[in-house]
């Protein structure tokens, strides 16, 4: 042991006693009249801690040396930070690493709900309790949704601050997530879609963004960043990478897809027909546009459409067709529960919707049609046993 300090009448340490690196150290300080123990997890991380007894110096020592073994710290640097500047911090610091602007909003909401209920609690002591009571607060209050969002964000910032040694632990995890009540939409029924289509039909540009809609299935949003250049005529593909999105300070820009990955669709030689037909349709309109940016579903000026117009087209066609309400989205589910209806392999439904999981697209997407469905039951009459003969009945 490597000793600087000298030796009071009472053999007490006046200053440093060093250990070798890792070990810590304990000494005796007159100023304070008690022992400090003291223990380095890294060059910017050296708590102390101050005891009567030298005893419980030794123990919280000890308690260091194993919580460093095992990847932990119970030292916080930013100790008298309250929740909502830690959430903040931590958003800012995330939306530096190209968080998708849809997720920023959806988190920064998130945030400003949090801190409307907990915001000034001592981030470093907020306690399972003080998280599972705004969980209950929020399902009063929000969707469930909203509830899952903001346990959420707080799992996410607590996970990144305790891994970086900011936080010695995340209560997070003592906390259940959220439980939700799954009633996801559904696809539109048979007998309303054909009359949506039929309406559709009577307009190039409406009957294309149908037929790509509830047919092909790409999310909305990457129907709305489809280029002309994008559909592979020759080989009957179209490529889906890109999304349009509202972006804060920069209007609608087109992004990549939500899964970052590039995906190429087939599609039917009708399929193109129609695209071919808005196409041509799309050449003898071109004399109002201010700009031409290869769009396939551009606005009235061939600058991006606004979702927002996109929808309020869509509520048209609903009206036309006579049917009742029916979400944008509501048009993808129609596509991929046709496809499951046709006995699609889950591979080539997962490379349609872009999903990695076989799960998520059976649960939230592909649904067996009413017309299936009874075709089943009728097939389950035919091959019910026959057990006796109608003339063997005697009621």
């Amino acid at each position: 042991m490597d000793t600087k300090s000298t030796h009071t009448r009472n053999g007490r340490l006046k200053k440093s006693q060093k250990n070798a690196n890792g070990e810590g150290s304990i000494y005796w300080s007159e100023s304070r009249k008690r022992w400090v123990a003291q223990f380095t997890f890294s060059a910017s991380n050296r708590p102390s801690k101050f005891y009567k007894l030298k005893k419980d110096a030794t123990k919280w020592l000890e308690e260091q040396k194993r919580m460093k073994a095992m990847g932990q710290s119970s030292y916080t640097p930013h100790a008298k930070m309250n929740l909502k500047d830690f959430l903040e911090a931590w958003l800012e610091h995330r939306h530096t690493r190209n968080m998708a602007p849809e997720t920023y909003r959806n988190y920064k909401g998130a945030i400003s709900r949090i801190s409307m209920e907990i915001g000034e609690q001592n981030a470093s002591k907020l306690s399972p309790h003080a998280i599972e009571h705004l969980m209950n607060e929020m399902a009063d209050k929000f969707s469930e949704s909203t509830c899952l969002n903001a346990y959420a964000v707080l799992s996410a910032a607590f996970k990144y601050a305790v891994k970086m040694g900011d936080f010695p632990i995340n209560p997070v995890i003592k906390v259940p997530r959220p439980q939700i009540t799954k009633n996801p939409s559904r696809h539109i029924p048979m007998e309303d879609f054909a009359k949506i289509y039929s309406v559709a039909s009577l307009n190039p540009y409406t009957h294309a963004r149908v037929e790509i809609g509830a047919i092909v299935g790409p999310r909305p949003g990457e129907i709305l960043g489809l280029l002309w250049s994008d559909i592979i005529w020759d080989s009957n593909h179209i490529v889906v990478e890109r999304q349009l999105q509202r972006v804060k300070g920069d209007g609608l820009v087109l992004r990549p897809v939500k899964q970052k990955t590039r995906r190429e669709i087939p599609v039917t030689q009708t399929t193109l027909k129609i695209l071919k037909a808005h196409k041509d349709y799309q050449a003898m309109n071109k004399a109002g546009w201010i700009s031409d940016q290869d769009l396939i579903f551009p606005n009235t000026v061939g600058r991006p459409l606004d979702p927002k117009r996109d929808r309020k087209w869509w509520l048209d066609i609903l009206k036309l067709a006579d049917v009742p309400h029916y979400t944008l989205y509501q048009m993808r589910k129609t596509a991929f529960s046709l496809m499951t209806s046709t006995g699609t392999d889950i591979p080539t439904l997962l490379q349609y919707t872009g999903h990695k999981n076989s799960s998520t697209v059976f649960n939230h997407y592909a649904f067996s049609i009413d017309e299936n469905m009874d075709l089943a039951l009728k097939k389950l009459d035919s091959l019910r046993p026959a057990v006796y003969s109608e003339t063997e009945v005697n009621l």
